[in-house]
């Protein structure tokens, strides 16, 4: 059977949980990495058994491989996107597409100019539960969802080194961890246009960002700016009057929240972690829990992008879908730097 010949770019922490799902992708062949430490690229390939590659330009050039993910800091994205469009090179990019609405403009039109394809690492959308949910949702089990909230919430839990240089990263929470769940929403909402948005964030509010009893996400790239927020909060409204309230830290004085995700419709509603069914059944208002097996996202991801390679489906995260939620992130910032609504 043939398989799609994949590179990662880069070997860091995001890298290393695409190195495991590509190696156990049916449809994948993972060829090697390159980083811009050889060593860190040395260690995941020979653990692995993986080919390394001087460098991002080295790995582009070769005929071995058919497409490659973007597991780089958020800065690099676009570069590297642009690169690898000029080479053929499909692509699988780790979110948030780019700092801004522009580079993610721009990564799509390379991307459409070349005839490759993007597949944004919206890996929320291949969570088991969230496959499940969509399901029911699209089987018309709650109507119109007019309105969701979501949160995920870290009570102490800022990541070290280039995350919290706003340059390098494009801001904290909300574009880092909020990301998942307000794209997760917005999906499983159907898409709808957003026309409006709203948002508070709060810098500085935390003294001691890393108590000594809290686990701490470290970045191989070292850097001690912090000039991002804390926390993010807000609401995006859609077209149809619909809207998304969300919570977004990496420190904050509250219960730590992993996935907190709630749909409301006209016929029935939906709450995650566990899943439940709410709606009303024979005159009276019933609690379903529903059941699903239990999946590894990212290995979900990895072979549905070894699919859309080898042309046998098409992207479920495409690129439109990257620079539309760049567009919801960017408008939160601007709103929240401002004090006012944007309109979109």
């Amino acid at each position: 059977m043939k398989k799609a010949r994949i590179g990662i770019i880069g070997a860091g922490n995001i890298a290393r949980e695409h190195t495991q799902a590509f190696l156990a992708a049916p449809s994948a062949e993972l060829v090697g990495l390159c980083d811009r430490v050889p060593s860190r690229a040395e260690e995941v390939a020979k653990a692995n058994n993986l080919k390394t590659y001087p460098d991002a330009e080295a790995m582009l050039k070769g005929p071995d491989i058919d497409a490659v993910v973007l597991a780089v800091p958020n800065y690099q994205h676009h570069p590297m996107c642009l690169a690898a469009a000029a080479h053929g090179k499909h692509i699988l990019c780790e979110k948030p597409m780019a700092l801004n609405v522009q580079q993610a403009q721009e990564m799509k039109a390379a991307c459409r100019e070349h005839g490759v394809h993007v597949l944004m690492g919206f890996c929320s959308r291949y969570m088991a539960d969230a496959l499940c949910a969509r399901t029911h949702i699209q089987a018309g089990s709650l109507g119109e969802v007019y309105m969701a909230r979501t949160d995920i919430i870290r009570q102490r839990g800022t990541p070290t080194g280039w995350f919290g240089n706003k340059e390098k990263s494009g801001g904290g929470p909300l574009i880092d961890i909020g990301v998942h769940m307000i794209d997760l929403a917005w999906f499983l909402m159907g898409k709808p246009q957003p026309v409006a948005v709203k948002a508070l964030n709060f810098h500085g509010k935390i003294k001691n960002r890393h108590p000594k009893n809290v686990e701490i996400y470290s970045a191989y790239e070292l850097d001690d700016t912090y000039s991002v927020e804390d926390s993010s909060h807000g609401l995006i409204a859609f077209e149809g009057g619909r809207g998304l309230m969300y919570q977004a830290s990496w420190s904050l004085n509250a219960e730590d929240v992993n996935t907190r995700l709630d749909l409301y419709g006209d016929n029935g509603g939906l709450s995650f972690e566990p899943l439940t069914l709410y709606r009303e059944e024979q005159g009276a208002m019933t609690h379903t829990k529903l059941l699903f097996k239990p999946n590894d996202c990212f290995q979900e991801q990895a072979e549905h992008f070894a699919q859309v390679v080898l042309g046998q489906a098409q992207p479920l995260a495409p690129a439109q879908d990257g620079v539309m939620v760049e567009r919801m992130l960017e408008g939160l910032y601007r709103s929240a730097m401002s004090g006012e609504e944007v309109r979109l």
